[in-house]
């Protein structure tokens, strides 16, 4: 506070004056870009030698006062215009939430450097292209020399640690916002059309979206804020066509016709992107050869079909920024497209990778203890389904694992199956209106017969049912354990009566079991509310036949 007051001391003339004191220091810079000048067109013919370095130096000398002069009033404008008016509120007044957050937020952001010379030829990456009724001729493009450095800007923002926010930040304000699985940089502003309403501008990829007040919001970490936009808005000259000859994600080739403040202007050069190059082509085939080609289209709809039972999908899957060096392109894990190399040889590289397990296992307990099982499904009289009761953390864990997988905004996103599943292959499967994590166990013409890993039961649901398994699942271990009661054996397979007495005896109960066995499926021995043996009751009431309870030998000899 010290400090404040002695800078406001030493600094209230030029404050009341703000004007006057930006004016004055842009004379300065422009007194000394004049003299830059003077120094390097004065004397052309005597320094030609060592002119294209003086130029670049000066050139950058001349960027970097900018920049300097930027960074003046942007100091000043959050030291006095935001410090002071939260400093002369009365305490009473201001939310708490709002005095503690305030100083996290950065006001402004710092625009792409456009150092660019005019003819200078560059390499662009299309972020963004506007609807063609807003802008015609314009779109937002990245530096592709700079991707390497999104990349390595992306992943950090996705790990750090987020400060959420509760309220909508003041236009101009640069925070975090959570879309499409990521969080990106952005600030907010008017919208054009409607004042009253607020636009989404991200930072990095140039489009505007439509402000929505129930959007995950976060304060912007520090070291994020010092980051230049990538984003850089773009024109294509007025003799270019009106449509742009390219798409969004396309790299491109231009050449520098103008920078214009915060635009810069572009001829577009056409056929700077390589076609990908194949050793079978037309060219490589027989005039006889390609006769019997061009005939399957009398029979099928496409020749590839007719050979591979499908039509390879390649140009629409692949990623076509992929680097073979980094295995990966300069979007990281935001990329929708597959990172892999075309086929040298003009095959399809099309192929479905499942995943057909998941890391994270639950721990056993050990023989010869107790612990208590809420049974789930009862496949047969002495054979169930159950979760492991008690542990608090795990149940939270799973009701948000099934709350995120239930969410709208999740489930719109969720890929349907390009392909007929494959057995064992992990998918979200559909019961009653509710997505569950499942494995396929068989594949009919419109049907899949699937295993929900989280109750033990089986369904067989439409195709239409069933999405690719996401890998964001993977990290809560399967809920339903398979047991088998020690004690009993059946009488005969799947025997109505004994399976219902069983369901009431404990399906969605809690019931205390003892391990006798911890290998799949456990074996256990389970004790009703009154300490009576369960198994003991089903064989008394001749629903199955008693069985001396056996634990297996890590060491024995395996019979046969």
């Amino acid at each position: 506070m010290a400090a404040y007051e002695q800078l406001w001391d030493v600094s209230y003339e030029y404050l009341e004056k703000h004007a006057v004191f930006v004016n004055a220091i842009t004379n300065l810079m422009l007194e000394k870009a004049r003299h830059l000048r003077h120094y390097i067109f004065g004397n052309g013919l005597d320094k030609r030698a060592v002119f294209q370095e003086d130029f670049k130096a000066a050139h950058d000398e001349l960027q970097k006062m900018t920049k300097t002069l930027q960074t003046v009033v942007n100091d000043w404008k959050d030291l006095f215009a935001d410090e002071s008016a939260s400093l002369c509120k009365p305490n009473a007044t201001v939310p708490l939430q709002t005095a503690e957050l305030h100083n996290d937020l950065t006001v402004e952001y710092i625009k792409p450097t456009l150092d660019y010379a005019t003819n200078q030829n560059i390499k662009l990456v299309v972020t963004y292209i506007p609807p063609s009724s807003a802008e015609p001729g314009t779109f937002y493009a990245m530096d592709e020399s700079r991707k390497n450095d999104f990349r390595d800007s992306l992943m950090p923002m996705q790990k750090a640690v987020k400060t959420l926010l509760n309220q909508t930040p003041s236009p101009g304000v640069m925070f975090l916002v959570y879309l499409d699985s990521l969080w990106h940089r952005v600030v907010c502003h008017a919208s054009t059309d409607d004042k009253n309403a607020l636009e989404l501008y991200l930072l990095d990829l140039g489009e505007t979206l439509p402000y929505e007040e129930l959007l995950p919001k976060a304060i912007l970490p520090a070291e994020f804020c010092k980051l230049p936009a990538f984003a850089i808005k773009c024109a294509l000259a007025p003799n270019q066509p009106g449509s742009l000859p390219f798409k969004q994600y396309d790299t491109v080739d231009c050449k520098v016709v103008a920078v214009q403040n915060d635009l810069l202007v572009l001829q577009h050069e056409a056929g700077g992107q390589e076609a990908p190059q194949y050793a079978i082509t037309r060219d490589t085939f027989t005039e006889a050869e390609l006769e019997q080609l061009d005939d399957i289209s009398s029979s099928t709809t496409n020749a590839m079909k007719a050979v591979l039972g499908y039509i390879p999908k390649d140009d629409e899957v692949l990623c076509k920024h992929y680097d073979p060096d980094t295995k990966g392109c300069f979007k990281g894990g935001s990329c929708r497209f597959r990172h892999a190399p075309k086929d040298p040889d003009g095959w399809t590289v099309e192929k479905d990778t499942v995943s057909v397990t998941i890391p994270a296992q639950m721990e056993i307990p050990l023989p010869n203890t107790y612990i208590t099982l809420y049974p789930t499904c009862i496949v047969d009289v002495d054979l169930f389904y159950a979760h492991i009761a008690g542990d608090e953390e795990n149940y939270r864990r799973y009701e948000q694992l099934m709350a995120e997988m239930n969410d709208p905004a999740v489930v719109a996103n969720y890929k349907t199956l390009k392909l007929a599943p494959a057995l064992g292959e992990l998918v979200i499967a559909k019961y009653d209106d509710v997505w569950f994590r499942a494995v396929v166990c068989d594949v009919y013409d419109a049907k899949v017969s699937v295993f929900y890993v989280d109750y033990g039961n089986t369904a067989t649901v439409g195709t239409n049912e069933v999405r690719r398994w996401e890998e964001r699942f993977k990290y809560l271990p399967y809920q339903a354990v398979c047991c088998r009661i020690a004690n009993i054996q059946r009488l005969k397979p799947c025997l109505l009566e004994g399976i219902q007495q069983l369901q009431e005896y404990i399906l969605d109960q809690y019931i205390k079991t003892l391990i006798v066995d911890n290998k799949h499926p456990w074996e256990v021995i389970m004790y009703g509310p009154d300490g009576d043996d369960i198994g003991k009751r089903l064989v008394m009431s001749k629903m199955a036949l008693p069985r001396k309870p056996a634990k297996f030998d890590d060491d024995s000899y395996i019979p046969g």
